[in-house]
């Protein structure tokens, strides 16, 4: 299968137009909430935002359990956890931190929240220790980086190509190195009901807030020392299922030029590894966070989108069949690693420094 889709995925890739040419390929897995129980949707003060979507030929209301970004942060930690286990062989680069307190710290551009232009990246050390890595000559390649010559992109931090970047602080001449993202995934729960529960706890000993304390000292409930009265809270939705929905487009990859590398051998690269990341995610487990673990209710769907009289229809891949696709792919396009493995600096070690302080402070 993995063959075949590898020359599916060459042709549809191609700079050749075709007014039937597959548009990309569409993701579903349906899950269930465990033991019937309610869902915590992410935590913020307004209220829940349950809203109307047209799914399944109908009107359904949803809410969301992972925004498009989580989402995609979701799969970049399944392809940190390969990096680490260096297993991963795509340019991957770093930034290690050094805080006056505790052991160094490294962060790659699969965490950071802006890749391979994040600040933690951009305003690191340069690697010869003359200034700004942004301000060198590596970084200043990497701004003059272009749709028709992505290049050095490629080389650094490759997977940017296929969940966007934006280089929004600096403007070469061919404007600012902004790349939409190819692959978009999301999560959603169907039918929500917003929940709510009664919480309380008694301390143990019983203390309770009359008892006596040296002049100066802090209340017992401040110091954390009380019983948590009854109080009303948010006790997420029930839910009769969610979805995981997700696109890889193929017009947004043909988007992507190359300088150096044939450009539909790394577009073909970049749609195995969606496919091979997405498969991977779907395997790591739906714990996403306190109150809501979900089940998968059967396995990944996807489907290779077409207009009429195009080549269209469901896809069987295995996660081992993704992973062999994608290793060749890899194999075939060749990247040259100039990934960068920098040094924060005095600067950012600093800033960091100050925020322990305040935190340790407050």
């Amino acid at each position: 299968m993995s063959s075949d889709l590898s020359d599916v995925l060459r042709t549809a890739l191609s700079d050749d137009p075709s007014s039937n040419r597959p548009a990309g390929i569409e993701v579903q897995l349906r899950l269930l909430p465990t033991g019937d129980l309610p869902v915590m949707p992410p935590s913020y003060e307004d209220q829940l935002e349950i809203h109307e979507r047209h799914l399944d030929g109908r009107r359904r209301e949803a809410i969301e359990l992972d925004s498009v970004g989580s989402a995609a942060n979701r799969i970049e930690e399944v392809l940190q956890a390969l990096e680490r286990a260096d297993r991963y062989p795509l340019p991957v680069s770093t930034t290690t931190i050094e805080p006056a307190t505790g052991g160094p710290i490294t962060i790659s551009t699969l965490e950071v929240p802006h890749r391979v232009f994040d600040a933690w990246i951009r305003l690191s050390d340069a690697p010869d220790g003359t200034g700004k890595f942004e301000d060198g000559d590596r970084g200043k390649e990497l701004s003059l980086a272009h749709s028709g010559a992505l290049d050095p992109i490629l080389e650094t931090s490759a997977h940017d190509l296929l969940f966007g970047v934006w280089d929004s602080h600096r403007k070469g001449p061919h404007g600012q190195v902004r790349i939409a993202r190819s692959l978009t995934t999301t999560l959603i729960g169907l039918d929500p009901i917003e929940q709510t529960r009664i919480a309380a706890r008694r301390d143990p000993l019983n203390l309770g807030e009359d008892s006596e304390l040296p002049r100066g000292v802090k209340k017992l409930s401040e110091q954390g020392l009380s019983s948590i009265p009854p109080q009303r809270l948010r006790g997420g939705v029930s839910i009769t299922e969610a979805r995981y929905s997700g696109f890889l487009s193929f017009s947004s990859l043909r988007r992507l030029g190359f300088a150096k590398y044939d450009a539909v051998a790394v577009r073909t690269m970049l749609a195995a590894l969606a496919l091979y990341a997405v498969l991977l995610r779907c395997a790591s487990g739906w714990d996403l966070r306190a109150g809501c673990a979900l089940v998968p209710a059967g396995e990944p769907s996807l489907v290779l989108a077409a207009p009429p009289g195009g080549e269209s229809g469901p896809l069987a891949l295995s996660l081992a069949e993704a992973e062999a696709l994608f290793r060749a792919a890899v194999e075939e396009v060749g990247i040259e690693d100039r990934s960068v493995n920098l040094k924060a600096g005095k600067a950012l070690n600093d800033l960091v420094d100050k925020a322990i302080a305040a935190t340790g402070t407050a």
